[in-house]
């Protein structure tokens, strides 16, 4: 299995210049062990949720609840139309209390994905890691032995622990074909996800994940360590004590662009159901102005002639989004005509 690289406490520039540029995971140990909430969860269980109460309260909390027998991981209850647990809202010292109950094992309980200044300012103060882009702010992930199902972020993504150990597995997008992604309509999250369970893989239904598996990377991480996910890596996470806090820092310098995944869809629409030669035919289109397969596609001319087919400029994106709007919106007219069925 290949090897996750690791650094010992690596700093902001380190980040920026070493590990972004190399759009590979890796393993920050102790960047987070001088954080308070850290400190405090290495004093035990105890001691942590008492701090926890102190700084929420009785704040109500979303919180997703697996039925007792989903397994190891908030999943497909068997087919992508049902899901294997519920979603709803408590008082978060309630949320504690369920936790620490001595029978909390038999069903897992998650609060994912809330932003700390929602619980409390001073935790969102406390949290806040020093490595992490300064205008990012920190998001909560807090719960008993849960498992997230095989997913990747159109994000940039530094995951922080706090309390308990969690072991990610992770996969490079190019191993995309071999992890047989779901439905995007039917994700039990807002991320695309993968359909194969990491834990006992049916190799008969999903025979390419072999291969995905020969490519994973494995990293277990302890109070005070984060780890570095970049952009479109499909990750797993298992949560493996009984009481587990980690804080996460999402980001995209590019979000501006727009969404990649709503021009793929738009694709899809377009160009997937053509007849094979007008898709292949666009095929190298895409390859040469999007992909630029064949070097800078626009070269033969001017660079104040080259149109949107060359580089753009805040001013010519702002142009061609202009034009894709007025040319979809005919095309929902068309579409949704009275008497037209599609």
């Amino acid at each position: 299995m290949p090897q996750i690289a690791e650094y010992d406490r690596p700093d902001a520039t380190t980040l920026c210049e070493e590990i972004y540029p190399g759009a590979r995971p890796a393993i920050l140990r102790g960047v987070g062990a001088e954080l308070e909430p850290v400190r405090i969860a290495r004093q035990g269980t105890e001691a942590f949720a008492r701090y926890l109460k102190d700084a929420i309260g009785e704040t109500p909390v979303n919180v997703l609840a697996a039925r007792p027998d989903a397994g190891p991981t908030f999943f497909f209850d068997g087919d992508p139309s049902r899901l294997n647990f519920e979603r709803g809202r408590m008082p978060f010292a309630r949320f504690i209390d369920h936790v620490l109950a001595p029978d909390a094992d038999r069903r897992m309980v998650y609060i994912e994905s809330t932003k700390a200044e929602e619980l409390s300012v001073d935790l969102a103060r406390a949290i806040q890691l020093p490595l992490a882009p300064p205008n990012v702010p920190p998001l909560v992930w807090l719960g008993n032995r849960t498992g997230t199902h095989t997913h990747f972020d159109v994000q940039q993504n530094i995951a922080c622990f706090v309390a308990g150990r969690r072991r990610f597995t992770l996969f490079p997008p190019e191993q995309t074909p071999n992890l047989y992604m779901a439905p995007l309509e039917r994700s039990p999250s807002s991320a695309p996800v993968s359909m194969v369970r990491l834990e006992g893989p049916d190799f008969e239904r999903y025979p390419r994940f072999r291969k995905a598996l020969d490519q994973a990377l494995v990293a277990e991480l302890e109070p005070g360590d984060a780890i570095f996910i970049p952009y479109m890596w499909w990750h797993h996470v298992r949560a493996l004590e009984p009481f587990n806090m980690l804080v996460n820092y999402w980001w995209n310098e590019h979000d501006a662009m727009g969404a990649p995944i709503d021009a793929m869809l738009h694709a899809i629409l377009v160009l997937r159901d053509l007849p094979p030669p007008m898709r292949d035919a666009w095929r190298t289109m895409f390859e040469t102005f999007v992909f630029k397969a064949h070097g800078e596609p626009m070269d033969h001319l001017e660079p104040g002639q080259q149109g949107g087919l060359g580089p753009i400029d805040g001013r010519m994106r702002m142009q061609m989004w202009q034009t894709l709007g007025s040319g979809l919106s005919e095309v929902m007219r068309r579409v949704f005509a009275p008497g037209n069925r599609g």
